[in-house]
Formats: structure tokens, C-alpha cells, sequence
């Protein structure tokens, strides 16, 4: 069965410059970076399976950590933000013609 979106918190450290690197432009690629090393992505099924396969080809499972935090509706509107940054905001569809 296929949800709709998730929000997910992705949080990583890497212990190695370049494999940091790769993982950092995997994340960009499926949300928004938040703080150095935390992404706050709005995922499909398919979308999160993506992101965890590519993320798992790269790092080194003695070494490194990566935390994927599935976070529900109520608790997105319960964030509370100091200094600057936004919550989480719903992907806008673009439709280029």
C-alpha cells in the first residue's frame, strides 16, 4: 500500500570527507538541508526507498551513521524554531511547459 508523503528528518555523520560529500548531494536531492548535517525531506515510498539505497551503496557501516526520523503531522506543526530557518514546507508541483 503506497502512502502519501512523509516528513523524515535525515541526519548523518560521516567520518570521511568524500564519502560526506557524496551523501550530502544525495540528500540534496530528495529535500532541503536545515543544519550541516540534517536534511528535512517530504518522501513517497518510493522516494524514501530511493534515498536509502543510494545512501547505503556509500557509507561505511563501521564507521558511519545515518538516522532517517519519520515525523507525524501533529508533530511537523509542533516544530519550534530558534534563530533562522523555516519548518517543513509541502513541495510546490512545478509543471513546465
Amino acid at each position: 500500500m503506497t502512502r502519501g508523503p512523509q516528513h523524515i528528518i535525515a541526519s548523518y555523520d560521516i567520518r570521511d570527507p568524500k564519502r560526506l560529500a557524496k551523501v550530502a548531494k544525495i540528500m540534496k536531492d530528495y529535500g532541503e538541508r536545515v543544519l550541516k548535517s540534517v536534511f528535512e525531506c517530504n518522501l513517497n515510498d518510493e522516494q524514501f526507498r530511493s534515498i536509502h539505497k543510494r545512501v547505503e551503496a556509500i557509507i561505511d557501516h563501521m564507521e558511519d551513521s545515518v538516522r532517517y526520523y519519520f515525523v507525524c503531522e501533529k508533530c511537523v506543526g509542533n516544530v519550534e524554531i530558534s534563530g533562522l530557518g523555516n519548518g517543513f514546507a509541502e513541495d510546490e508541483e512545478l509543471i513546465i511547459t
